[in-house]
Parts: C-alpha cells; sequence; structure tokens
C-alpha cells in the first residue's frame, strides 16, 4: 500500500502541474493580447484563475502526504481549500452559464449584459466561494483521516457531507444544467429573435452562443464524473454495502484532480481567441508564417 500512496500522490502532482501551465497559459496570453480582453473570456479568465487556485490546492496536499507530513497546525486549511477548491470552480461556471442566459433570453435587458453587473456578479461569486466552508472549518468538521494523511470532511460526516456536497457540486451542477435547457428552449421558440438569427451574423452569433454554452456543460460532465467515485464511495458506506477504506479518499482526490486539470486545458483550446493566440506564439516560436498572412500574387 506504500507504492499506491506514492504513486497516488505523483500522479496528483503531475496533474496538477499540467493543470496549473495550461492556467498560467490562458492567463498570459489574455493579460497580454487585447483582443482577448472581452467580457465573455474575462469569464473563462475567472474559472482559470479558480482553477489555478484548485490545482495549487492539490499539488500542496500531495507533496504534503509525500513527505509524510502528519496532522500539523495547517492541516484543516489545506483541507477546507482541497474541498473548497473544487466548489470555486464550479461558482465560476455558474457566473459563465448567467452571463450566456443574460445575453441569450434576456437580451433585451441590457443592464444584466453590462460589464459593471458582470463584474458585480462575479465579487458576490467570489465572497461566497470564499466563506461558504467556514462554517464546516470552524465547526470541526474538518478532521484528519489517519488512513489516507488528508484533513478533510469525513465520509461517515452526514451533515458536513451534504453541506459542502450540496453547495459544491449538486446546486451549481442542478443551476448550470436549467440554464442550458432555458437556453435551448428558447432558441427553439424564438428562431428570430432580436439577434436577427435569419441574417448570416445571426446565424453565426447563434451557433457561437451554444458552442459556449457546450463547453461550460462539458466542463460541468467532467468534473462530475471525475467528481463522482467522492458521491459514491459515500453512498456505499451509508447504505453498509462497504466499510469505510482509508484509501477512498486518494482515490477520490486523484479523480478530482485530473478533472481540474482537465478543466484547464479545456479553457486554453475551447476558448477561440486564445486558441488563435497561442497558435499564433507556437507558430512565432518554431519560425512558422501564419498562413492568412499570405499573399497570393
Amino acid at each position: 500500500m506504500v507504492v499506491f500512496e506514492t504513486l497516488s500522490s505523483i500522479l496528483m502532482v503531475i496533474c496538477s502541474i499540467f493543470g496549473i501551465i495550461c492556467a498560467f497559459l490562458f492567463i498570459i496570453i489574455v493579460l497580454t493580447h487585447r483582443q482577448c480582453h472581452t467580457l465573455t473570456i474575462l469569464l473563462v479568465f475567472n474559472s482559470t484563475i479558480a482553477g489555478l487556485i484548485a490545482n495549487t490546492t492539490c499539488i500542496s496536499q500531495a507533496i504534503y502526504q509525500l513527505l509524510d507530513v502528519a496532522n500539523d497546525s495547517l492541516c484543516t486549511v489545506r483541507g477546507l481549500f482541497l474541498q473548497a477548491g473544487t466548489g470555486v470552480l464550479y461558482h465560476t461556471l455558474c457566473v459563465q452559464a448567467l452571463y450566456r442566459l443574460f445575453v441569450t433570453v434576456y437580451s433585451a435587458r441590457r443592464s444584466l449584459q453590462t460589464t459593471r453587473f458582470i463584474i458585480l456578479v462575479v465579487v458576490i461569486q467570489w465572497i461566497f466561494s470564499i466563506s461558504f466552508g467556514l462554517p464546516i472549518l470552524f465547526t470541526g468538521h474538518i478532521t484528519y483521516q489517519q488512513g489516507s494523511r488528508i484533513c478533510q470532511v469525513s465520509l461517515e460526516d452526514t451533515i458536513g457531507f451534504i453541506y459542502f456536497g450540496s453547495l459544491i457540486f449538486f446546486i451549481p451542477l442542478l443551476m448550470i444544467v436549467y440554464i442550458y435547457f432555458r437556453i435551448v428552449k428558447y432558441m427553439k421558440d424564438n428562431p428570430f429573435s432580436t439577434t436577427n438569427r435569419s441574417t448570416i451574423n445571426g446565424q453565426q452569433r447563434h451557433q457561437s452562443e451554444l458552442r459556449l454554452i457546450r463547453r461550460i456543460l462539458t466542463l460541468v460532465i467532467i468534473l462530475f464524473i471525475l467528481g463522482f467515485p467522492y458521491f459514491l464511495f459515500y453512498l456505499l458506506i451509508h447504505l453498509h454495502l462497504v466499510s469505510p477504506w482509508s484509501y477512498m479518499p486518494r482515490i477520490s482526490y486523484l479523480f478530482i484532480t485530473f478533472g481540474q486539470s482537465a478543466s484547464m486545458l479545456i479553457n486554453l483550446i475551447t476558448t477561440d481567441d486564445v486558441k488563435k493566440s497561442l497558435i499564433n506564439i507556437i507558430r512565432k516560436c518554431f519560425g512558422k508564417k501564419d498562413p492568412a498572412q499570405h499573399i497570393t500574387l
């Protein structure tokens, strides 16, 4: 089992490093390319910041495990960041979905689409994301798990698990799925709305809106599937189908870490302007010219 502990921690480090690299690439490109300074990309930037925090927390936890550091004074704080980090990522995806709802369904209400209003929503989101885990921390629900050497809400702690599970996974997931179907239904019921989709530009915008929502939904599905083992272990324990196993948290966080790093890659390669800028940078590094710059004589 010592081999499994070491391998799982090393895999967490590798996945987290990959996620951090993708996040830094995204952040640098957005900060240095003016064409990326749109509200849509800035909301993805917000999710990337959350992903950077989540991946940094995971790599920190994995390093502590590799160093065999036991229950130190900061263990419960790391446990809070470890579990709440995933929640922050989900919360930022909710903000992205809300913005798409405002742009598509409530397109006539310009006040909901202004930069000032969206920044206010982001600020409220971060206040909630930072504070929602504090009641669990201060009431002592985050405890040191001897077998897995992780401070977290125990799988046997029903109140703590339901509280965290609801605010991290289920409520954000249901909210995003509802918004997605609300937008799709609106587009089907209003094929010739204020976006004038009978024109070429309108049709392109229609496809762009659907593509953006699908990207958000893809991220949520990936994060949910990879976070599902944690929920599954909880059910198996409380239905008395299996006895608690010390390595359940390790397996769960290994899947979660992989999902968080994958979400950073998806942000990088599916955000059109950022992707184009990245391709141009790669071409310049290898001395290749952009084909669009060639003029046929």
